[in-house]
């Protein structure tokens, strides 16, 4: 049985996310899907679609993709059975490629495609942190959930676990207790002085979601670019070495496994780095298969 590898493709508008998928789907053997994905939370449910005319659905279909659509999202956990249930995913496939939002929240390989640093430009940057407002809103949410009439059983199920919620709710006095002496520990915790603002590492906003790739493609268009991308290659090699930059960015969701991080030029297919970048896409495909 051959299950389907699901590569996940994001990166900023015109970073060439398509123009590395282009370049994937003419490297790989076998029936490929493609579905370009946007989340919108507007939307009360999902919609597919896969319009002849699109541009970029008939680039992909040019380049080789069995299949191709769109498909749009609101948040929330359906969308994951909601994306396996579209028209696109009935087509037998060896792999699945998204580019944009992940509604799946999950892929075999997370691939990232960026534009080398601008001049003058950083990876990481210094952001403040206003403790204050952050603990003024957890305040005010565990203020107004403790005030729902099981609210209280709602905390104690989260904390404590699904049994002991349970006897607190059989418990009217006790229960009555808890929401006391939790409602007085926020008004305490109101009238003490607030939390001073800190500063913390960060990633530069164009390059948001780079910290969880597995693959990092920086997409030169000529040899002026390279030596700045370069450097963002060295400081994507750096987050998972550097202890402070780590804590702050990565925290416990991150782990410190080497990613693949490359300069290449999507235009040239012989280019040097955009091989590495294929292989490792096909190696991912490969483990999964």
């Amino acid at each position: 049985m051959i299950e389907r590898s699901l590569i996940h493709v994001a990166g900023p508008p015109g970073s060439g996310k398509t123009a590395f998928i282009e370049m994937l789907l003419r490297g790989i053997d076998g029936p490929v899907l493609v579905a370009r994905c946007v989340r919108n939370d507007a939307l009360r449910g999902p919609r597919e679609s896969a319009p002849k005319t699109d541009s970029e659905l008939k680039r992909y279909r040019a380049a080789g993709a069995s299949g191709a659509a769109r498909f749009v999202f609101p948040h929330g956990d359906a969308a994951f059975d909601d994306f396996f249930t579209t028209d696109l995913m009935a087509d037998y496939s060896e792999a699945v490629v998204l580019e944009g939002d992940n509604p799946l929240n999950l892929a075999d390989l997370a691939v990232f495609v960026a534009p080398p640093l601008p001049v003058g430009g950083r990876l990481f940057v210094r952001r403040k942190r206003d403790r204050a407002k952050e603990e003024r809103a957890k305040a005010d949410a565990m203020e107004q959930l403790l005030r729902e009439p099981d609210g209280v059983g709602q905390f104690l199920g989260h904390m404590a676990g699904v049994r002991f919620a349970e006897f607190a709710r059989r418990n009217p006095r006790l229960t009555e207790d808890v929401r006391s002496e939790l409602l007085a520990g926020i008004a305490q915790l109101r009238n003490a002085p607030p939390p001073g603002p800190t500063e913390h590492w960060a990633i530069a906003s164009s390059y948001v979601s780079i910290e969880r790739a597995q693959l990092v493609v920086v997409n030169v268009r000529g040899e002026r670019e390279r030596a700045r991308g370069e450097r963002l290659v060295a400081d994507v090699t750096r987050l998972r070495k550097d202890d402070g930059l780590f804590a702050d960015i990565l925290e416990l969701r991150g782990n410190r496994v080497p990613i693949t991080a490359v300069v290449a030029n999507l235009a040239d297919p012989r280019d040097r780095g955009l091989r590495q970048a294929l292989a490792r896409v096909r190696r991912a495909m490969r483990r999964r298969t």
